[in-house]
């Protein structure tokens, strides 16, 4: 099971009642209206801040949780967490007049779960293809915010009607982006990331329903955002259509050619299409914006391997090693490269070594199972079989390695 290295982040947990505990989160934003401003922009500008000022309050008290405290993550990982698994929703609006200003107040609550989210962060934490996205995400927040704030003031500073309907649109267009893109954090979160940690289609299919709740919302406020066609792409990819997944990797590509995450999504999709020469060109390109990234040097060993250059894979799989050492399914396909060499033992200390790493990491379950089958160590073998099927999500992209893992257990028991 030669699969491009990819990452999943699991959201459906269990909680355990004993210990669990659900804090209700508060905030109230505001914005004071000026003489360019209209009412309906001065509710979303509230709406904004009172959102802002409810996920760094979530922020603080998810950093007080015990289990989260054993984590060590910044302050910056911590707000970038937060703004993907924490929901807040709208409850009130009013206004109220302080001398001739008009003041617009909206409320806000979120839910927390200190059980839930620990979990929820453990899994994020451990996943570094979506750390990275979480952060850039927080990223381009935080310029949004940069923005909205420049456009307030210069509109509080224009004497023309026609002026001031300008900057009033670009600032409209902001808030739009800020919404798409705080729509989009969720959505990475509830698919996992682009490199996902053993198979394609992991998500759940409820999970997969969400997912695309969220992108059709973030693609109806700005459908030239490349981030939105990245992550459809993603959502196609994970249902086993890949036609359509291209499309939207190569869509989002024209709108920001430089994006390296959609040029290693794209690699992915061709790898799976079957083409890995088409992998390869996006995986070198997606390296020659981000050299460092283990995980696209890892995917690009795969590709390799697939074209038949066995130690140009080699070398690619060891260089993502040496970026990260600590990077499991690295071990588990070099475990697979070793296999095709003919060193079986070597194959199985790297598949001991990912699931060191990764105790439920599916894929290396299955390699290490069929590695021991080739030596004959069939009680071995049916336990990783087994441990595989009880990881595993039952999709269409996993289909044929669960039959095949079931043909195995039959033949060996």
């Amino acid at each position: 099971m030669r699969r491009i290295a990819l990452t999943i982040t699991l959201l459906v947990l269990l909680v355990s009642p004993g210990w669990a505990e659900v804090r209700t989160i508060t905030a109230t934003g505001e914005y004071r209206m000026g003489d360019n401003d209209t009412r309906a922009d001065a509710k979303r500008l509230a709406l904004q801040d009172a959102k802002r000022l409810a996920l760094e309050k979530a922020g603080t008290y998810i950093e007080s949780i015990t289990e989260v405290k054993n984590f060590a993550l910044s302050r910056d990982e911590l707000r970038a967490y937060a703004a993907g698994i924490v929901e807040v929703l709208e409850s009130a609006t009013k206004s109220a007049m302080e001398g001739e200003t008009t003041i617009v107040r909206v409320d806000v609550t979120c839910k927390i779960d200190t059980a839930v989210v620990a979990r929820q962060i453990d899994s994020l934490r451990k996943n570094e293809a979506i750390k990275v996205d979480l952060l850039l995400a927080q990223e381009e927040a935080d310029r949004l915010r940069q923005e909205l704030e420049a456009k307030t003031r210069e509109l509080a500073s224009v004497k023309s009607k026609t002026e001031a309907e300008t900057v009033a649109r670009a600032r409209r267009s902001a808030l739009t982006d800020q919404d798409a893109n705080s729509l989009l954090t969720q959505a990475r979160v509830v698919l996992g990331g682009s490199d996902k940690s053993f198979l394609a289609g992991s998500s759940s299919t409820e999970g997969r329903r969400r997912a695309r709740s969220l992108i059709e919302q973030a693609l109806s406020l700005n459908a030239s955002m490349p981030r939105a066609h990245r992550e459809m792409g993603i959502l196609l990819q994970e249902e086993g259509d890949l036609e359509g997944a291209i499309a939207e990797y190569r869509a989002a590509l024209r709108l920001k050619p430089g994006f390296a995450g959609a040029h290693t999504s794209l690699g992915i999709a061709l790898y799976d299409k079957g083409d890995p020469e088409g992998a390869i060109a996006e995986f070198r390109m997606a390296l020659s914006f981000e050299p460092g990234d283990a995980k696209t040097h890892a995917n690009l060993g795969l590709a390799l391997q697939a074209k038949g250059d066995l130690n140009g894979a080699l070398a690619e799989i060891r260089t993502a090693l040496r970026l990260e050492p600590d990077y499991a399914m690295a071990h588990n396909n070099l475990g697979t490269m070793l296999r095709a060499k003919g060193d079986q033992e070597g194959a199985i200390a790297e598949y001991r070594a990912a699931l060191r790493l990764e105790p439920d990491n599916a894929s290396a379950h299955y390699n290490l199972g069929n590695a021991l089958k080739a030596k004959n160590k069939g009680t071995e073998a049916a336990r990783e079989f087994r441990e595989f099927l009880r990881l595993v999500p039952d999709s269409p992209k996993n289909r044929k390695f669960i039959d095949r893992a079931k043909a195995a257990l039959r033949e060996l028991e």
